[in-house]
């Protein structure tokens, strides 16, 4: 067996906080008389679990959850809705459905989506990504060469020198290329909620790294899915990569432990296969999925990459089977601030446990204590605690507001 004992530390290290993101979508046609004419909905949640909140919602003689209790946190709740135009619709007079989905897209990413008095603005975000200065290569409508012009955070806005169509910082995401004036665009609005998902976890950690790095160590963020972007706006794994090296080494320097950021899958490839060994493996045990055995057991590639997601992921798939006996496929960060030429000598050192340090131990940790609630199929009392616990809130407002009330940036 390739699977080794997994890290257990005594006592166990746990985050202060747990911010878990979840995201939905929907395409609704805008009469059931134009099944073709819809609009696209994108739903994001983030999740706050104040660990001794979480602690003190369940009796420990009773094992009942407090309801006073869980619903004075769940008054807390207000998620976050996109709307966006989809097929057979021209926003605000654009000359076709791409050009409108373009706008809107640049609308929704521009509004402030904050309840305090502070800014959170996803588009201000995608150029700090990209260093203060982000450029486009050509026209969204004409493709005429863009190069020459410059996005920054006073400019969002260019004019084409061709065509004079507005270009939108947030074009740089491509997520408009999915859109055609009559098709079915679900697939521009998935890759619209993938990319606004991590979009949001990196300006939860740009906040917090500027602002209070002492809070940004004592938070594990857990994403429901790969750490990784896919289609269009792949290329942003590239910055969120990138700026989680930049932000553990900012810690590193002030003595502070890396920030804690894991995908968790419960679907997918590898965990179909983790559920043909399970019955197999000893409880316990952790294993590295690198390259060479994703390749062998389970993609069986005839003629795989040099390395594995190369253009999309920026996060290491490890499973993870508990001493409960579930079983787990959880990623956590490169721990590198880019994948180097072709990612060739990329392949293997990624897959080298040392490189992510208390990672690993912290990240089995966090689900060894939720891993109950984590699983779809349990029914004990603390799943319905976490389902309480958990609350809905205004992406990076609130929950940082909470987080600083609580005295985590002291």
């Amino acid at each position: 067996s390739q699977f080794t004992a997994a890290p257990i530390g005594l006592p166990p290290k746990l985050p202060n906080f747990v911010v878990a993101s979840d995201a939905s979508k929907n395409d609704t046609a805008i009469n059931d008389n134009l099944p073709s004419t819809q609009l696209g909905f994108v739903k994001v949640s983030h999740v706050l679990v104040a660990m001794d909140k979480y602690a003190e919602l369940i009796d420990p003689k009773s094992r009942f959850v407090d309801p006073f209790k869980a619903a004075e946190l769940h008054r807390n709740a207000q998620p976050i809705t996109y709307v966006l135009p989809g097929s057979n619709i021209k926003y605000r007079g654009a000359p076709n459905v791409k050009d409108g989905f373009r706008h809107a897209v640049f609308e929704q990413f521009t509004a402030n989506k904050r309840d305090s008095g502070s800014r959170m603005v996803l588009t201000e975000t995608l150029i700090a990504l990209n260093n203060y200065l982000l450029r486009i290569e050509s026209c969204p409508s004409c493709r005429v060469d863009t190069k020459s012009l410059e996005f920054t955070p006073s400019n969002l806005i260019n004019v084409c020198p061709s065509c004079t169509t507005n270009i939108y910082a947030t074009d740089w995401l491509r997520l408009h290329e999915g859109i055609s004036d009559f098709g079915d665009n679900t697939s521009a609005i998935t890759r619209m909620m993938n990319a606004v998902e991590h979009l949001l976890l990196a300006a939860f950690i740009l906040e917090l790294l500027n602002n209070s790095p002492t809070a940004l160590s004592k938070i594990a963020f857990v994403i429901d899915g790969p750490l990784a972007l896919f289609g269009e706006p792949a290329k942003l794994h590239k910055r969120l990569m990138a700026l989680i090296y930049e932000a553990n080494t900012k810690l590193a320097s002030l003595r502070l432990d890396p920030v804690l950021i894991m995908g968790l899958q419960k679907t997918g490839n590898v965990m179909d296969h983790a559920r043909l060994l399970e019955r197999f493996l000893p409880y316990g045990v952790i294993k590295v999925i690198d390259d060479e055995y994703r390749n062998k057991f389970i993609t069986g590639s005839d003629a795989p990459s040099a390395n594995f997601g190369n253009e999309t992921y920026y996060g290491q798939d490890f499973l993870f089977k508990t001493e409960r006996g579930r079983i787990f496929n959880f990623a956590l960060p490169y721990p590198f601030p880019d994948k180097g030429v072709n990612g060739g000598p990329f392949a293997s050192q990624k897959a080298e446990l040392h490189r992510y340090g208390t990672l690993i131990e912290r990240a089995c940790a966090l689900i060894r204590h939720f891993e109950l609630d984590l699983y779809d199929n349990a029914i004990v009392p603390v799943a319905l605690a976490h389902r309480h616990a958990s609350i809905s809130l205004v992406p990076g407002g609130k929950v940082l507001d909470l987080i600083t009330r609580a005295g985590l940036n002291k």
